[in-house]
C-alpha cells in the first residue's frame, strides 16, 4: 500500500515537472474531446458554408456550420443579418439555425423583396456548456430581378406605329426589355381630342407577348381624322416598382394628305394652346420663304409689264384703224 502511494506521487510530481516546463502535447486529450470547443477561433472549431456559391434575390440562401471535431457537439446558434437596401434604410433580422445532426445546423435566408441589396451576417454558436463562438462577418451582394436603371427608355424599349395615322387608323404601340427584365404589368394611359371636341381621357392594360414577359403589345383604337391624339406608357418589374416614359403624340390626318410636316407642342407641360413646327418643317419653310417670296415678285411685275404693254399695243392698233377710215 506504501509502495503503491509513493509511485502515485512520483506520477503526481512528474507531472507537475512537466507542466512547470511549459511542455504540452501536440492536440486534444480524450479526456477533453466532447467537453466543448477546443479552440479559440470560430474557423478552427467550425466550417461555414454558403449555397447558392453566387446567391441571388430570386432564390434563397443557405448558411451551413459544421463541427471541425466530429465528438463536439453544437447545442445552438443564431445568424445576425444586416440588409442593406440601396434606396432605402439598412435593417437587422435574427433566424435561428436548425439543428440537421449534432454536429452540422442550417439556416434558411428567404428573398427580401427588394431590387438587389448588399448582405453582411455573422454566426453565434454555443457548445455543450453555452460557451458562445461568433464568426467574423460575411458582406455579399445580391443582384435583383427588377429594373436596372432609373429612366424608362433605359429599361424598355417603346415603339409605334405608324406614327401618323390617318382616319380610324389603328396604332400599335410596342415595349421590350432592354436587360430582358420580366415585366410584370403595363397600362397605358390616354388623352384625346377631336375636331371641335372636349379632351378626354382613357387607358388600357398591355398583353404580354411570349412566356418571359419581357415584350408587351396594345393596339390603340382608331379616331377622326384632325383628332389629337397624346399617350404615356407606365410599366413595373417584379417588385412594384414603376416607371413611366415621356408623353408622345400624334394628330391623325385626313383622307388625302397634302402636307407632311410634324408639329410639336411648344407651351409647358404639353399645353395644347401652343403650337409651333419642329425643325423639319422650319427649315424647309424658311427656304421655300427666301426663293419663292422673290421669284413672286418677280413673275407680278413681270406679268404687270406684259399687261402694260398689250394694252399700249391694242390702244395703238386702233388708233391707227381710225386715221385710215
Amino acid at each position: 500500500m506504501m509502495m503503491f502511494t509513493r509511485h502515485a506521487v512520483t506520477l503526481a510530481v512528474a507531472a507537475s515537472m512537466i507542466l512547470g516546463l511549459g511542455l504540452s502535447f501536440a492536440g486534444p486529450t480524450s479526456a477533453q474531446i466532447g467537453d466543448g470547443w477546443q479552440f479559440e477561433t470560430f474557423g478552427e472549431n467550425l466550417n461555414l458554408f454558403i449555397s447558392p456559391d453566387t446567391p441571388n434575390t430570386d432564390e434563397p440562401m443557405t448558411i451551413t456550420i459544421e463541427s471541425t471535431i466530429p465528438e463536439v457537439s453544437i447545442v445552438q446558434a443564431n445568424l445576425y443579418v444586416t440588409v442593406y437596401p440601396r434606396s432605402s434604410t439598412q435593417f437587422l433580422v435574427i433566424l435561428p439555425f436548425l439543428k440537421h445532426n449534432d454536429t452540422v445546423f442550417r439556416c434558411t435566408i428567404q428573398p427580401f423583396p427588394l431590387n438587389g441589396y448588399n448582405l453582411s451576417f455573422y454566426v453565434v454558436a454555443y457548445d455543450s456548456y453555452n460557451v458562445p463562438m461568433a464568426s467574423g462577418s460575411y458582406v455579399l451582394s445580391l443582384e435583383g430581378s427588377g429594373w436596372k436603371h432609373e429612366a424608362f427608355l433605359d429599361n424598355l424599349y417603346l415603339t409605334y406605329s405608324p406614327m401618323r395615322a390617318n382616319a380610324s387608323e389603328e396604332v400599335t404601340v410596342n415595349i421590350r426589355s432592354v436587360d430582358n427584365v420580366t415585366i410584370s404589368g403595363a397600362n397605358l394611359y390616354i388623352t384625346y381630342q377631336v375636331p371641335e371636341g372636349e379632351l378626354k381621357e382613357g387607358g388600357w392594360n398591355f398583353t404580354k407577348l411570349n412566356v418571359n414577359s419581357t415584350e408587351f403589345e396594345l393596339v390603340i383604337p382608331g379616331y377622326p381624322a384632325g383628332s389629337n391624339v397624346t399617350f404615356w406608357v407606365t410599366a413595373w418589374d417584379i417588385y412594384g416598382t414603376l416607371t413611366t416614359s415621356k408623353m408622345y403624340n400624334y394628330s391623325v390626318l385626313g383622307i388625302v394628305e397634302y402636307t407632311d410636316f410634324p408639329f410639336e407642342y411648344s407651351g409647358p407641360d404639353d399645353d395644347r394652346s401652343a403650337w409651333v413646327p419642329d425643325m423639319q418643317i422650319l427649315i424647309p419653310m424658311a427656304v421655300i420663304c427666301a426663293l419663292g417670296i422673290p421669284l413672286f415678285i418677280y413673275l407680278y411685275i413681270t406679268s404687270k409689264r406684259a399687261e402694260s404693254r398689250k394694252r399700249a399695243l391694242v390702244k395703238t392698233e386702233q388708233e391707227e384703224d381710225h386715221d385710215g377710215s
